[in-house]
């Protein structure tokens, strides 16, 4: 068994984007083979994150408050409470702009 808490979890730049935080959950030292990270990010008004992909990866969103649009392949997706989203591998996926702010989960789960 394995206990996690955002309470105590580190904070942590966002790889693409080091000026958003983020909190790490698990990562791939915890020994969990199928999932690469399990995040928590508390996203402000007017927060966004580029356009990237991940060749080998899903990365699944789940939006626990607020409004959050992303940008899947070219197309505006708005993410709020309650809705998950899963963005496929070597897809170009973006926070394109957060409406309010919003909290999310999310992680990279492997191929």
């Amino acid at each position: 068994m394995k206990i996690y808490s955002t309470d105590t979890a580190p904070m942590i730049p966002v790889s693409h984007d080091p000026g958003l935080k983020k909190r790490l959950l698990a990562g791939p030292e915890e020994g969990i083979s199928c999932i690469r990270h399990l995040s928590h990010i508390l996203l402000r008004p007017g927060d966004s994150a580029s356009e990237h992909s991940h060749r080998d990866a899903f990365e699944v969103f789940y939006c626990l408050r607020g409004s959050i649009v992303f940008s899947i392949g070219g197309m505006d997706v708005e993410l709020t409470k309650g809705v998950c989203l899963v963005v496929e591998p070597e897809e170009p996926h973006a926070i394109a702009r957060c409406i309010e702010e919003s909290e999310l989960f999310y992680f990279l789960v492997s191929k």
